[in-house]
Formats: C-alpha cells, sequence, structure tokens
C-alpha cells in the first residue's frame, strides 16, 4: 500500500479511537463565549431597569477578564494535575450556576460587578485549556484539525447566543434570560461530557516523553523562558491589533462613506472568514510548521488594514480585507494553541496556553478602549490602522523567531 494509503488509514484510526471527545470539547468551547454574546441584547432592558449606562454594563466583563487573568495559571496547573475530564465535571455545572446567578443582580452597579468576578472564576474551569488539552493528549497526526473543530465552538456561540438570548428575553425577561441560558448550558453540555469526554486513555508517545525530559524546568520556568515569551508577545500584539480592527469593522467602513447597512453587512465577512480560517489553518498546522502559519495570519492582518487604509468606498476592497481579517483571526488562535503543543512541555499545555488565553481575553477587553482612544485623538481611525501595521510585523517577527519545532523520537504508529 502507498505511503499516501497508510497516512489516511491512521488518520481514520486516530478519529475512530478519540473522535468522541470532539462533541464535548465542542460544545465546551461553546460555553466560554456565552456570556460574552449574550451580553449585547441584554444591554437594553439593563438600561431601562437600571439606569446604568453601557460603559457601566461592559465593566461586568471587564472585571471578568481581570479575573481570569490572576486564575488562569492557577486553572491550568489543575487542569495539568488532575487531568481535564475532573476539571470539566466541576467546571460546566459551576458556568451554569454563575451564569443563572447573574439573574439576581440589584439596583447597585456593585452586585452586577461581584455576579461577573464570580463568572470570572467560574470560567476558569472551563476556559480553553480544558478542551484543548483533551484533545492534543490524545491526537498527533491530526491535531492541528482536531484543534480547529473544538476551538470553532466561540463561532457556535456567536452564531446562536444573541438570537436565543432575545427569544428569552421576550418571553421571560432578562434575569429569565440568564436562567434559561446557565439552565440550557448545563442540560445540554454536561451530559455530554460525562458521558464522551476524556474517559478513554490517551496514548504515551515517544515524542512526548522526549520533549518533556528536554524541557526539564516546571511551569514556571516555562512561563518565564525565551521561547514563551516571545510567543505570548506575538500572539498578544497580534490580538490587540486584530481586535481593535475588528470591533471597530463597522465605524471604521463608515468613515470612509459606507452607510450603516453597507457598513455591516460587509463588516460581516469577518465572522464568516474567522469561521473559514480557523478550520483551514487547522488544515495547515497539520502539514507545515505552525510559526509559518502563525507569521502568515500577522502579515494578512497586516495587509487586510493596509487595503483599508488605502481604499475609500469600494465595497470589493473593503470586502476583501474583512474576509482576510476574519481568515487571519480564525487560524491565529488555533496556531498559538498548536504551538504551544510543539515547543513546550505537554506536561504543562493546560497552565501554558490558559495563560496565553487570558492574555488574550485581557487585551479583547482593553482593545477597544485604545481604538475609541486613538479615535478622540485623531478624529478618525486612520490613526488605528497605521498604528496596528507595525504591530502586525512585530508579531510575524516573534513568531518566526521561535525556530523549529524541538527534535523528536519517531513514535510508534497507532494500531
Amino acid at each position: 500500500m502507498s505511503s499516501d494509503g497508510n497516512k489516511q488509514i491512521l488518520d481514520f484510526i486516530e478519529w475512530r479511537r478519540y473522535g468522541g471527545n470532539l462533541p464535548p470539547a465542542l460544545l465546551g468551547m461553546t460555553l466560554v463565549a456565552v456570556h460574552a454574546y449574550a451580553l449585547g441584547v441584554m444591554i437594553e432592558p439593563l438600561e431601562q431597569e437600571f439606569g446604568w449606562s453601557r460603559a457601566e454594563i461592559s465593566a461586568g466583563p471587564l472585571v471578568t477578564s481581570i479575573v481570569t487573568l490572576f486564575l488562569a495559571l492557577f486553572g491550568g496547573r489543575a487542569v495539568d494535575h488532575f487531568g481535564p475530564r475532573k476539571v470539566a465535571l466541576i467546571g460546566v455545572p459551576f458556568y451554569a450556576v454563575a451564569l443563572a446567578l447573574i439573574s439576581t443582580a440589584g439596583p447597585n452597579l456593585i452586585s452586577w460587578l461581584l455576579l461577573y468576578a464570580l463568572l470570572g472564576a467560574a470560567l476558569i474551569c472551563i476556559y480553553p485549556s480544558v478542551w484543548s488539552a483533551a484533545i492534543t493528549q490524545r491526537f498527533e497526526k491530526n491535531r492541528g484539525l482536531a484543534l480547529a473543530v473544538v476551538l470553532s465552538g466561540t463561532g457556535i456561540a456567536s452564531a446562536i447566543v444573541p438570537f436565543l438570548g432575545a427569544n428569552l428575553i421576550e418571553a421571560y425577561g432578562w434575569r429569565g434570560a440568564y436562567i434559561g441560558m446557565g439552565g440550557l448550558s448545563f442540560i445540554v453540555v454536561f451530559p455530554l461530557v460525562v458521558l464522551l469526554f476524556a474517559k478513554d486513555q490517551p496514548p504515551e508517545r515517544p515524542a512526548d516523553q522526549k520533549l518533556a525530559q528536554a524541557r526539564p524546568a516546571g511551569t514556571k520556568g516555562e512561563l518565564l523562558s525565551p521561547k514563551f515569551i516571545r510567543l505570548a508577545i506575538g500572539g498578544v500584539i497580534y490580538s490587540l491589533g486584530a481586535t481593535g480592527l475588528g470591533i471597530n469593522a463597522v465605524p471604521i467602513l463608515m468613515g470612509e462613506g459606507f452607510s450603516l447597512i453597507a457598513a455591516a453587512e460587509v463588516a460581516g465577512l469577518v465572522g464568516i472568514g474567522t469561521i473559514i480560517g480557523r478550520i483551514v489553518g487547522g488544515l495547515l498546522l497539520d502539514r507545515i510548521d505552525g510559526r509559518f502559519v502563525a507569521m502568515g495570519c500577522a502579515l494578512g492582518a497586516l495587509s487586510a488594514a493596509s487595503i483599508l487604509l488605502a481604499t475609500n468606498d469600494s465595497t470589493l476592497a473593503a470586502s476583501i480585507a474583512c474576509l482576510m481579517l476574519g481568515l487571519t483571526a480564525g487560524a491565529e488562535y488555533d496556531a498559538c494553541a498548536y504551538l504551544t503543543t510543539r515547543h513546550f512541555s505537554p506536561r504543562h499545555f493546560a497552565a501554558l496556553f490558559g495563560m496565553l488565553g487570558a492574555l488574550f481575553g485581557f487585551t479583547s477587553g482593553i482593545a477597544p478602549f485604545i481604538a475609541n482612544s486613538l479615535y478622540g485623538f485623531f478624529g478618525n481611525y486612520d490613526g488605528i490602522l497605521w498604528a496596528v501595521m507595525p504591530m502586525f510585523a512585530v508579531a510575524s517577527l516573534m513568531f518566526l523567531s521561535l525556530g523549529r519545532y524541538p527534535d523528536t523520537v519517531d513514535e510508534p504508529e497507532p494500531q
């Protein structure tokens, strides 16, 4: 049988043996973004009931991002020590309860912030590192694609949560909507976690053992290693720039002469591109060095910013730029997860990737503030476009500087 035939058989065996982990992990990743995508439809009823400003309401998610930043290392170490299954079995009901408890917020803004702090603690127990750790432990030949499928859960949340939340508000009010989403989170996800998630034993790979032996430093040592710092700098700079562009895509296009409706239609290509980019990025990561995928994403985002800066009122150019931005954003997160599995000890994956995820989440929280501050200073969005281009260039250099994957030994093929 040809080598291509053997590879296809081995790929099938890996999917058949460990594919049952994907449905609970995919839905678990969906939970990670439920509260974020629900907030948009909650703002108006919260304004009406409490008289809070939108900035005050948005302070809740900011508190969550701060809490997760401080607890990310602890949560990652828990996954590395106890395993992703035990953490998920606690995390899913904890998150469901914390989400439902937001319905108890009172007129004092402090209660709103404290409830979001509790949600942040629960979020650590269902963080991307929980679901991705189970996948990286089991998948080798199809790791990039398997990670891409799981991490696409946030795209599912963006598609269904606003619609679900709006209908729940219409029927039960905003308090009933939070209770309903918390209940559905538990009912839909928890049974799959119990039945399928990480129940099978991951294979023992000589390659992973050699990588662990080659990097004997503990979690703190790897966090402070020059290579991880370069990966973190590249990822954070990229996330800051891409989030600033993505969130402000509609006003940027309106500043170029588009109407509100036209700008919203074109900006929607960012979301479509993100989903496509996630899957395509996963396929690429299984075939070429991940640093080149990450570097290409940064340069693609730089090109998107350049197109937006150089063209005015061109639907074709704006569409290309928004689609390109989405494609690169989708693949970039996959690439950072994959690079973590290839360059660092598998024993510390959850802690390392959990810290990266917390940093990315924090930058996503502050990117809108920075972008709108630049708008206030320059009076237009050109300053943002000029600012992000050197940021993407630096990010691409950081990814390139990671070098080749550490040497590994040949591992036995799965039977």
